[in-house]
């Protein structure tokens, strides 16, 4: 199987690949930040990278390293949490793409694994696209297993799914058991609440108003991490690495940098 991490490989076999495959260059955005007692800092950054290389292996793109520090001033009273300032984050982010496109790579696709970095990302995506000959397009991984989260979720809706909880806590349980510390894991939806705003990865709310995390919760956790379970984690992992595949398919026939070169659209299943 030809190798899809970008830092594994040598320049001359990237620029083979290029030339051969055409290639989206896959990029990761994450965070080292705290998720309660229960879970690892490198969470946000280690489940997306899980899901851009399965879908990659798949779609014969290539994952780029991953950015493994994020937007994250307002968990810096937890241990550990460390954060690039918004406008650090999205100079980054767009660096990265612009060298991209000056190398001669013709589509990137960001793969996000940290709330606040959303909206930076998608920022950087307007910016971006304005380049000629550059296609970019974005997401944040657990928007593409949102019907398979729905169907299996415990976690009160909305405002139960939102930090070290049900989702990120079952995830790690089948793909990185060993580092979840079940038996410190604790249920917190504590937040503050008004109609029309609440915190949840899947069911948004009309309003938003970021906050300070520790006067969202004590713990680090909102949600129900106490309702995770290997088996929802497989299920969601596997839907969201399949569906980023079908869309690098869809976005490398729909902006092709060769004319030449087919796409693989025998994508179906993991």
């Amino acid at each position: 199987m030809p190798e899809i991490r970008l830092g594994f490989m040598t320049s001359e076999e990237v620029a083979h690949r290029l030339a051969r495959t055409d290639p989206t260059a896959v990029l990761v955005t994450g965070s080292c930040e705290q998720h309660g007692p229960h879970l690892p800092l490198d969470t946000d950054a280690f489940l997306a990278e899980q899901v851009a290389i399965a879908a990659s292996r798949l779609s014969g793109d290539i994952v780029l390293p991953p950015i493994t520090h994020g937007y994250n001033e307002k968990e810096l009273t937890f241990a550990g949490t460390t954060s690039l300032p918004a406008e650090v984050f999205l100079t980054v982010v767009n660096g990265i793409g612009r060298s991209l496109q000056r190398s001669g790579w013709k589509r990137m696709v960001i793969v996000n694994g940290h709330g606040w970095n959303n909206d930076i990302i998608r920022t950087a995506t307007h910016v971006l696209n304005e380049a000629d000959d550059f296609h970019v397009a974005c997401c944040s991984y657990w928007s593409l297993c949102a019907s398979e989260v729905a169907e299996l979720r415990e976690s009160p809706v909305p405002g139960g799914m939102a930090h070290g909880c049900e989702f990120e806590t079952s995830l790690m349980l089948h793909l990185r058991p060993d580092s979840v510390q079940m038996a410190k894991a604790k249920d917190e939806i504590s937040y503050r609440r008004m109609r029309h705003l609440h915190h949840d990865l899947l069911v948004k709310s009309a309003m938003f108003m970021p906050e300070q995390f520790d006067e969202l919760s004590e713990s680090g956790v909102i949600g129900c991490p106490s309702f995770a379970t290997a088996e929802k984690g497989r299920v969601w992992f596997e839907a969201a690495a399949r569906r980023l595949a079908e869309f690098l398919g869809d976005f490398r026939e729909a902006f092709p940098g060769r004319k030449d070169v087919v796409p693989n659209l025998s994508i179906s299943r993991l």
